[in-house]
């Protein structure tokens, strides 16, 4: 008889984990109780749009609109710095995670929380050619990004993301990052490798801790130094 390695039942992903939902609803509280500033959300690999859902079902009323941004056709080219770490999460490669196209995830996301339209903005496109034609100039009027998902996977398109919320998050900005304990917890890879590089070199703000939620996510919260 071979001997039995798998668990009886699958992890309890979603029950002794903190949920994404359960994350925005105390986000919602802190934002609240500490009388801040108006401000948006942003979000950065949407996929099919369930994230941007959650957020709007625990922000509505709040937040004054909703950017997401995505190709909307699966990751792109693997970097050099992600392709030598490619080993560590295999499933991170070229084309992988492509949702439905961005007419059916903005239908999606309204129909499914009964978003106003005028609420909701999607840019499609790289994140290293849609970020820098984006008008940042327009989104100080808005306040400031109150909570920011980064959900890019790969430590090319985290680089790209990071140095454009640069200059727009301010202290009490959240910013949760969904791969942050991908390619097996290592620092040296992805997400972590990013955020470490922006930190070390970044004289304006620093990033504190707060928890991890959904298994492979963590957040954080902004402060001005």
């Amino acid at each position: 008889m071979n001997k039995v390695t798998k668990p009886s039942m699958r992890p309890l992903i979603h029950g002794d984990i903190l949920k994404r939902a359960n994350l925005f609803r105390w986000i919602r509280e802190f934002i609240e109780a500490q009388g801040m500033t108006p401000g948006y959300y942003m979000e950065f690999g949407l996929l099919n749009g369930e994230c941007m859902i959650d957020a709007y079902r625990q922000f509505r009323g709040l937040l004054s609109h909703y950017y997401g941004f995505d190709s909307f056709e699966g990751l792109p080219d693997l970097s050099p710095d992600d392709e030598q770490a490619a080993n560590l999460t295999p499933t991170f490669h070229k084309g992988n995670f492509a949702s439905m196209q961005v007419e059916y995830v903005q239908q999606t996301i309204l129909s499914s929380c009964r978003m106003a339209p005028d609420e909701l903005s999607l840019v499609k496109g790289l994140f290293n050619e849609s970020l820098p034609k984006f008008p940042k100039d327009s989104l100080p009027s808005q306040g400031a990004p109150l909570v920011v998902y980064i959900d890019c996977d790969l430590y090319s398109s985290t680089v790209d993301v990071l140095q454009f919320i640069d200059g727009l998050v301010t202290t009490g900005t959240w910013i949760l990052f969904d791969d942050y304990w991908c390619y097996r917890g290592s620092p040296q890879a992805g997400e972590q490798r990013a955020i470490r590089e922006w930190m070390d070199d970044n004289k304006r703000i620093g990033l504190q801790p707060y928890c991890n939620f959904e298994g492979w996510g963590r957040a954080f919260i902004v402060y001005e130094k």
